[in-house]
């Protein structure tokens, strides 16, 4: 379902350079962080408690998408708030600085994002002496491990990712890009000044340029914070990482910067990943089905004379991947002076297989004239055989002209006209390989027939 990242929404994504020139990525659909009651809700649970080893219960607050399951294991964003917010303020609560439930929710809806777990930590270790850069301690020492433990989720880098806004995007920056070995999505928002330089932080640049699939990093034209994502984005260009600069126009340190970030990342995060259901990047399509196999051709009765022929064969069936082939031509016409094939084979679909027993017509179709009756002499007594466009070749009648390319003329042979040329579908009869160059052989054809009358006649 998801192929259209994803799966029914066919979100088109920019391609990821590093260039200097801002990603400028459209806004997103009004109301796509609004609470929205006519589409399917994940789980939020508020504030839960989970032990550290150093700083006692610290608090959390966990998304899970709708109709999570134990029986599918799924990919992880670790999203944190800034300075003044805790463990809800990414769900439209306390401080109020972000809507993820919402936008995961609306993502899900149109499936523009893989299903995901979405944990919302309070990032402020108070009792520490350095609040915001103690807590890195604690997500990789005691909420990872606690998360991986409590919920389905899949434990490998390729299914973790990294976020958040301000204080929190800071956050990201410092712990994301110095465990590239953790985590493959690294997203910070309007980060702040806890923003360490990236030649403090980054000690693999190889690690990060073969790992990390997806850099956002973004901030509003007029937030006075800029100059901390500036450096990242200035080093990644010189180094040439490839990574996303998102400038949001006409905005500040604000929490539509941080809507429209989530929304933005959550879209390009685990593409790749093993884990989960459908999501952003979408299943591979089903294959065509074969076409199905073509209809043989209904054999026509023979002329009390000889001179009739088989009824042209049904179109096959055109092909998916590739067409089945036709079934074997109708059965033997009866007529006098020995059995004529009356039946025509139909050929194959377009990029099937021939039709057993016929030969291939152009376009998946094909109606084979019938073979000469009459004992197996040369000619059928009657009429002319026929041969249609992509057919086989048919035999002259004796006393009879071949048909011409887009239909037969009537003919003048003992017995009766010579039958009208099949158009095939499209165009008219090609002429058999006696064609119109035959037709002084049937001239010599006809005095022959005419001498031997004359010695029969003084017998």
């Amino acid at each position: 379902m998801f192929a259209k990242i994803v799966a029914a929404g066919v979100l088109v994504l920019p391609a990821l350079a590093f260039a200097s020139d801002p990603a400028k990525l459209p806004v997103p659909p009004s109301g796509f962080d609004a609470k929205n009651n006519n589409i399917p809700h994940g789980k939020v649970e508020l504030s839960l408690s989970y032990p550290t080893t150093k700083y006692g219960m610290r608090k959390v607050t966990i998304y899970t998408p709708p109709g999570y399951s134990t029986a599918q294991k799924y990919p992880v964003v670790y999203l944190h708030h800034g300075i003044g917010g805790n463990e809800v303020s990414w769900v439209g609560m306390g401080s109020n600085e972000g809507d993820a439930a919402n936008i995961m929710d609306y993502l899900l809806s149109k499936q523009m994002a893989k299903p995901m777990i979405v944990v919302m930590p309070d990032g402020n270790v108070k009792s520490a002496s350095d609040a915001f850069g103690a807590f890195g301690e604690v997500l990789l020492n005691d909420l990872i491990p606690w998360v991986e433990k409590s919920y389905s989720v899949a434990t490998d880098p390729e299914s973790r990712a990294i976020a958040g806004l301000s204080m929190g995007g800071g956050q990201t920056f410092n712990i994301g890009f110095a465990n590239p070995n953790l985590f493959h999505y690294i997203g910070p928002y309007s980060a702040a000044p806890d923003t360490k330089p990236p030649t403090e932080i980054i000690k693999d640049l190889a690690a990060i340029k073969q790992n990390v699939k997806v850099i956002y990093i973004s901030y509003g034209d007029q937030d006075g914070l800029i100059t901390y994502g500036q450096m990242y984005h200035d080093y990644f260009d010189k180094n040439g990482v490839t990574h996303i600069w998102q400038i949001e126009a006409g905005q500040g340190h604000t929490k539509t910067v941080w809507d429209r970030s989530f929304y933005n990342f959550a879209t390009r995060i685990f593409l790749g990943s093993p884990s989960g259901g459908g999501g952003a990047s979408g299943s591979a399509g089903a294959s065509g089905s074969a076409g199905a196999s073509g209809s043989a051709g209904a054999s026509g009765s023979a002329g009390s004379s000889g001179g009739g022929r088989g009824g042209g064969g049904r179109t096959g069936g055109s092909a998916g991947e590739a067409g089945r082939s036709g079934s074997a031509g109708g059965s033997t016409g009866t007529g006098t002076g020995g059995s004529g094939s009356g039946g025509s084979d139909t050929g194959a679909g377009s990029g099937g297989m021939q039709a057993s027993g016929g030969t291939q017509g152009s376009g998946g179709k094909s109606s084979s004239g019938g073979t000469q009756g009459s004992g197996g002499s040369s000619s059928a007594s009657g009429g002319a055989m026929m041969a249609s466009s992509g057919g086989s070749t048919g035999s002259t009648a004796s006393g009879g002209q071949p048909a011409s390319s887009g239909g037969a003329g009537p003919s003048t042979g003992s017995g009766g006209s010579a039958a009208p040329g099949d158009s095939g579908g499209e165009a008219g009869c090609s002429i058999g390989s006696q064609g119109r160059n035959g037709g002084s052989l049937l001239l010599v054809g006809l005095g022959l027939t005419a001498l031997a009358l004359a010695r029969r006649r003084r017998a």
